[in-house]
């Protein structure tokens, strides 16, 4: 399953996907049309506000992509029950206080959104109180804080996948399924951040639950590091498994790094923000020891989702990044909940289409997620585990679809 697999996906397009090229001009056309004029009568306004700038420019950008690509297939393919699309979007430079400031913007214009991406926790948690109490609209966005599965606080929002928290729960569910009947040795190591933080007591109740030894607990700056002092407590500690959770390109592959040329046999795990194949293709021979959780199929895994079949015909792009298959995602979950609150006769309030949100159960997503979605507690506690493999620079997957209940 290397290079075999990646050609066979690749290659393997349905008729449906092959359709959609015919309607490639007519999106450009409709994004240009429902991003420019004032709003009409039978439009749908979605706000949005990610970093185009700043720390996190990049991904910003490539996710920004994949929302419009989104939209403008689903205008040129008929809207939502025969409504446009509308994008209102602006930079938020990883500025939690400027994407408030847009969002409060839209929501005082005579172009009210029904549903806002923000671009971070940040944005989640500054927006959260006066969401809840006086705009009530329906809210995405990048962030899997654990936090925000609380739906008593979070009562207008959601995650497209499983939290930070959820994520580590699927690693550890994994390590507890292939432990050969052995009780198997994790380390954690994380960034010194609320990012990093964030799922760590969860994680260590949880691998009590499964008969798991947190053998060492590591945290470190997110960047900017000398590793090696923390090498040394991973060779005293001797884990079968290193977790690394608080981080997006620097210090866990340093880390993996000496820690393989110091005699450390372990395998290295990762989550959502360090499952990047741009960035595996970068790790050589170090790609072989490290896996982790993503909660969707691959670009190149496209012969089982027609999903991906529709980027594919849409977009023209040999490769799509995780951070635009995110986004494309949660434009797909805020078309189906206006859908369903439409089908339902219902007005288009935050709690109609939260209530939509939350009968998301057993809902086929084109196979892009490869098991019926069931959500739960504001997010989607689903992922599967990928393995990295230098050969082709891809992580490919060596499990079933995991949920948790």
């Amino acid at each position: 399953m290397k290079k075999n697999f990646l050609s066979k996906k690749l290659l393997s397009v349905s008729r449906r996907a092959v359709v959609c090229t015919v309607i490639i001009a007519a999106i450009s056309i409709a994004n240009a049309i429902h991003t420019n004029q004032s709003k009409a009568a039978d439009e749908l306004v979605w706000g949005v506000s990610m970093p185009l700038t700043g720390p996190f420019a990049k991904a910003g950008q490539l996710g920004e992509k994949g929302i419009r690509a989104f939209l403008g297939y689903t205008n040129a393919t008929g809207g939502i029950n025969g409504k446009q699309i509308k994008l209102l979007a602006e930079d938020s430079g990883y500025v939690p206080d400027k994407a408030l400031a847009f969002f409060k913007q839209l929501m005082a214009s005579d172009e009210k959104p029904v549903v806002f991406y923000g671009d971070s926790t940040g944005f989640s948690k500054l927006v959260a109180p006066e969401l809840n109490d006086r705009y009530q609209i329906l809210v995405g966005g990048t962030s899997f804080s654990t936090d925000l599965t609380n739906e008593d606080d979070y009562p207008f929002q959601f995650m497209p996948g499983p939290s930070y928290a959820d994520q580590i729960g699927i690693l550890l569910e994994y390590i507890a399924q292939n432990s050969s009947g052995t009780n198997p040795k994790v380390a954690l190591f994380y960034s010194n951040t609320e990012f990093g933080r964030d799922p760590i007591e969860s994680a260590k109740t949880k691998a009590k639950s499964l008969g798991i030894e947190i053998v060492e607990e590591i945290e470190t700056k997110p960047a900017g590091v000398d590793v090696a002092p923390e090498v040394i407590k991973l060779r005293r500690a001797k884990p079968d498994y290193v977790i690394f959770h608080g981080f997006v390109t620097s210090v866990w592959p340093e880390v993996m790094k000496q820690a393989l040329q110091s005699g450390v046999k372990a395998m290295f795990m990762g989550t959502f923000w360090a499952m990047e194949p741009a960035i595996i293709k970068q790790m050589g021979p170090l790609a072989d020891y490290y896996m982790g959780v993503f909660p969707y199929r691959y670009y190149y895994d496209q012969a089982e989702s027609k999903t991906l079949q529709t980027m594919a015909a849409v977009t023209k792009e040999p490769y799509l990044p995780t951070y635009f298959i995110q986004t494309w995602f949660s434009g797909m979950i805020f078309a189906e909940t206006i859908k369903r609150t439409l089908d339902a006769g219902k007005p288009l309030t935050g709690q109609n289409l939260k209530a939509a949100f939350n009968s998301l159960q057993n809902w086929d997503t084109g196979g892009l997620i490869g098991i019926p979605v069931n959500v739960r507690n504001n997010s989607i506690p689903i992922g599967r585990i990928y393995k990295g493999d230098s050969a082709t620079g891809a992580l490919l997957p060596v499990s079933d679809w995991i949920e948790l209940k």
